[in-house]
């Protein structure tokens, strides 16, 4: 069975690591911006079934979780910052 040699090994995980990085922060706007659809959208235009009080505290919650995504991603990648400058 061929192996990778070790350096395209190391290209490949980091490869991921800033995909998975990007599809983070990718995915914090769609919350925040799911959330905000549903804050500031027209009852009249979009039929959705949800009363006021839910579509306000479903939206807010998903603004909420989006912002904790972001703020974790920015943690996680000051962090990995700080490692690679200090190797």
């Amino acid at each position: 069975m061929l192996r990778p040699r070790r350096g395209d090994e190391r290209t490949s995980v980091n490869a991921f690591n800033k995909f998975a990085r990007y599809f983070g922060m990718l995915m914090t706007l769609v919350y925040v911006a799911a959330g905000l659809f549903l804050l500031l959208m027209d009852t009249e235009k979009y039929n959705i079934n949800m009363s006021d009080q839910a579509r306000t505290i479903f939206g807010g919650i998903l603004i909420l979780y989006g912002l904790i995504r972001f703020i974790r991603a920015y943690q996680v990648n000051s962090k990995s910052r700080r490692d690679r400058q200090d190797d």
